[in-house]
C-alpha cells in the first residue's frame, strides 16, 4: 500500500523501469494527483528499492509482476486487484509509460477526458479503412472508461477473461484493437481527443508550402515505405502541395502517414495531441529544433535533451 488515499476516480499506470524510473514518470504522477486522481502502478520489472520507495509516497498502491501479457497484462492486474479489494472506481484511466505526459503543466487534457461523454475515450481515435469500412478503436497507451462501462459486469468479465498472450502482435491487434471493438459491439461508444480522420483532413487542407516541405522530408527519414513514395517526387522537383494532392488517395486510405503520434511533431502538437512518445529521437530533435519545447514540462524537456 502507498501513503495516497483511495479516490472515485483511479488511474492505473504500467511501466517497465529497466534503467530505472525517469523524472518525467513522477511528473506524471503527480500530474493525476493534482487533479484528485489515485494512482495504482504497476511494474512489468522488478523495482529497484529506492524507486518502490519513492512511488510509495506518491502512489495509493503499488504492485510488482513479471512482464507477462505486456502492457495489458500490467492494466488486468491493476484492475482485478482494485475489484478484489473492493474498489469500484466511477472514473478509471489507463496509462503505460511509453508516453510524456504531460507536455506542460497546464495541460488541460484531464479536464476534456472526464467531460466526453464516450465510454472508451483516450487520446488518439485510429482506424484500419478497409473496403471502404473503418474498424475504430481508441489507441490503449491512455484508456478512460466511462462510469457507466466501470458500472456493468461486461467490463469486470472482459478483464477476467482476458488471456494473457506473450506476443507483441498479437496484444496489438486482439487486445487494443479488440478491446475497443469489443465494447463497441456491445453498445457502447468510443471518442478521442483526436480523431484519425481530422488528422487526414487537415493535412490534406494544409495550405502552407514550408510546413508541408518539413512535414514530407521529417517523413522520408522516419519512415522506409513511405520515403519510397514521396522521395522521388521530392527529387523531380514537385511543390510540396502538388506531391500531397498527388498522393491523396494512399493518404486518405492511410497507406501513407499511417501513424500520428509518430508524425512531424509541428502537426501532432498543432492537432492538440497532449502527449509524445518516448524513444523517438528523431521526433523531438525536431521539436528542440523547432523550439517548440520551450514551455513543456521541466522533467520532459530535460530528458528530450539528453
Amino acid at each position: 500500500m502507498g501513503k495516497q488515499p483511495i479516490a472515485d476516480q483511479v488511474a492505473i499506470l504500467v511501466i517497465f523501469p529497466r534503467a530505472g524510473i525517469p523524472a518525467s514518470t513522477f511528473a506524471t504522477l503527480a500530474h493525476f494527483a493534482r487533479h484528485g486522481i489515485a494512482c495504482v502502478v504497476v511494474s512489468n520489472a522488478p523495482l529497484r528499492e529506492e524507486d518502490r520507495a519513492r512511488l510509495g509516497d506518491v502512489t495509493h498502491l503499488v504492485i510488482e509482476r513479471p512482464n507477462l501479457g505486456y502492457d495489458f497484462g500490467g492494466f488486468r492486474e491493476g484492475i482485478l486487484t482494485l475489484f478484489e479489494r473492493g474498489v469500484r472506481p466511477h472514473m478509471l484511466f489507463l496509462m503505460n509509460d511509453s508516453l510524456w505526459f504531460p507536455l506542460r503543466t497546464d495541460c488541460d487534457a484531464l479536464a476534456r477526458c472526464r467531460q466526453a461523454p464516450e465510454d472508451v475515450f483516450g487520446f488518439l481515435l485510429n482506424g484500419v479503412p478497409r473496403f471502404g469500412v473503418s474498424r475504430d478503436y481508441v489507441q490503449s497507451y491512455f484508456l478512460r472508461f466511462s462510469p457507466r462501462l466501470l458500472a456493468s459486469e461486461e467490463f469486470l468479465t472482459f478483464w477476467r477473461d482476458m488471456p494473457l498472450i506473450d506476443n507483441k502482435h498479437l496484444v496489438v491487434r486482439r487486445l487494443e484493437r479488440g478491446l475497443s471493438r469489443h465494447f463497441a459491439r456491445r453498445g457502447y461508444t468510443l471518442g478521442a481527443l483526436v480523431d484519425w480522420r481530422t488528422v487526414i483532413d487537415r493535412l490534406m487542407a494544409l495550405d502552407d508550402p514550408d510546413k508541408l516541405a518539413r512535414i514530407f522530408a521529417y517523413q522520408c527519414q522516419l519512415n522506409p515505405k513511405d520515403a519510397a513514395r514521396l522521395q522521388p517526387l521530392i527529387d523531380k522537383g514537385w511543390s510540396p502541395l502538388r506531391i500531397r494532392d498527388a498522393l491523396a488517395g494512399p493518404i486518405r486510405r492511410k497507406r501513407l502517414f499511417a501513424s500520428f503520434p509518430l508524425m512531424h511533431p509541428e502537426f501532432v502538437l498543432e492537432l492538440g495531441l497532449p502527449a509524445l512518445k518516448r524513444k523517438l529521437p528523431i521526433q523531438y530533435r525536431e521539436l528542440v529544433r523547432l523550439g517548440l519545447d520551450k514551455d513543456f514540462e521541466p522533467a520532459v524537456r530535460a530528458e528530450m535533451r539528453l
